[in-house]
């Protein structure tokens, strides 16, 4: 007599095909989107009731959870049911979201901590109580984390978490840090990822609420891998009276400043291909320039969009002479005076750029009034793609909204 045999007997193969027939039968389209492979309860039933069928379910669904993010509006999952498709397929998430609002469980987030140790990419907001939920996440993937982006809640104070920063493991891998709402105090813990490419960090200050100063080059030095670094709301000063020595920044090729205050002078980047500083104050003469004539030649991009203005005739020529390869310019033009002799140099300096119809500089001022006389003494044309603007609505409205960004990542 053959020994009676059970479903855990069968292959995965064939248990995959029996986890289909199982599949939700969604006849109004509900969940659209919905296959097979997606989530029903009957599947998890069946899942549960032993560790091998429990495999078996990770291995039928191996391509559906590799983003690990609960949704509380969803009716179909709830909280215990998703926890538990963590608890069975978490080797195979390569992401989780976990934020306030629609995207927030404490269970799912305590279900990610201890079953997904190969996340890639994570995201999550930081408030008062939720602190050592995420920081169980980042322990358990640490060796595999590429991507990190958190911050804080600071539309409501009352549920503003603590920093976390000081707390987060090295993460070898680590490429790309977003800190979104970043206290400066905690900045410096960031010298720590060595590996860093990508660098996006906003300060929980504003300019309204005069930022505390940070010196922003000396926080990022050690890192010398970094090629695109993005700051928002900080005051960028030094730590002494004195003139600092500033390491370059050898790999960096965009730099983006937004509503910050300038009060140090950049370092030297030498394969810099995009500067783009816009709505920050400077009240140093001569400092935005000196920062922009340090860069490397290779400079493409540079948007000053910086008060007050600092660029004047010579400031203006000089950098179109420096920067042979700039092919959009963007400056504002208070102190900037268009007459004949100043246009003709300057068309020359672009001709021997290399500056032509087919591969133009596309020059972005903010004064209409003068774009007149920029074009009146153009007298063969040559200025063939003007961008003409007036950029001082648009400073304007930025610089209202800074306290009103959304603190959502």
């Amino acid at each position: 007599m053959e020994p009676q045999r059970t479903l855990t007997d069968l292959p995965f193969e064939v248990l995959d095909l029996i986890y289909k027939a199982l599949a939700f039968k969604d006849r109004y389209e509900y969940w659209r989107g919905y296959t097979v492979y997606s989530y029903s309860k009957d599947k998890l039933n069946l899942a549960e009731t032993c560790e091998y069928l429990g495999r078996a379910f990770a291995y039928h669904s191996r391509h559906v959870y590799k983003k690990a993010m609960y949704e509380n509006s969803y009716p179909f999952i709830s909280k215990r049911d998703y926890s538990l498709i963590i608890s069975l397929c978490g080797s195979t998430a390569e992401e989780y979201v976990g934020s306030p609002g629609c995207n927030w469980s404490a269970e799912v987030a305590q279900a990610v901590g201890q079953y997904c140790p190969n996340l890639q990419r994570v995201q999550f907001q930081v408030y008062f109580d939720n602190g050592e939920v995420v920081l169980s996440i980042l322990h358990k993937a640490k060796n595999s984390i590429r991507t990190l982006k958190f911050g804080y809640e600071t539309g409501r104070p009352l549920r503003m978490g603590a920093p976390i920063m000081h707390k987060i493991p090295d993460m070898p891998l680590l490429r790309n840090l977003t800190v979104d709402r970043c206290y400066n105090e905690e900045a410096y813990e960031i010298q720590r990822f060595l590996n860093i490419e990508e660098l996006y960090l906003c300060s929980v200050y504003t300019l309204r609420e005069d930022p505390k100063p940070l010196n922003l080059f000396k926080v990022c030095a050690p890192l010398k891998k970094l090629r695109l670094l993005t700051v928002v709301c900080i005051n960028i000063i030094s730590d002494t009276d004195e003139d600092e020595a500033i390491p370059e920044f050898p790999a960096l090729e965009h730099f983006k400043l937004s509503s910050c205050m300038i009060s140090m002078e950049f370092p030297s980047c030498p394969k810099l291909k995009i500067l783009d500083i816009g709505y920050s104050k400077c009240h140093i003469e001569g400092l935005v320039c000196r920062s922009v004539l340090k860069q490397g030649k290779d400079l493409e991009r540079l948007i000053v969009e910086s008060r007050p203005s600092q660029f004047d005739n010579d400031s203006f020529l000089e950098v179109v002479r420096r920067f042979r390869k700039l092919r959009h310019f963007d400056v504002p033009i208070r102190k900037i005076k268009f007459d004949l002799g100043f246009v003709t140099e300057v068309v020359n300096v672009l001709k021997e750029n290399g500056v032509t119809q087919e591969d133009p500089l596309e020059l972005e001022l903010d004064e209409v009034s003068k774009i007149h006389w920029l074009k009146h003494w153009d007298i063969n044309d040559f200025l063939n793609k003007l961008k003409v603007e007036d950029d001082t609505s648009a400073w304007q409205l930025e610089e209202s909204q800074v306290s009103a960004r959304s603190n959502n990542l």
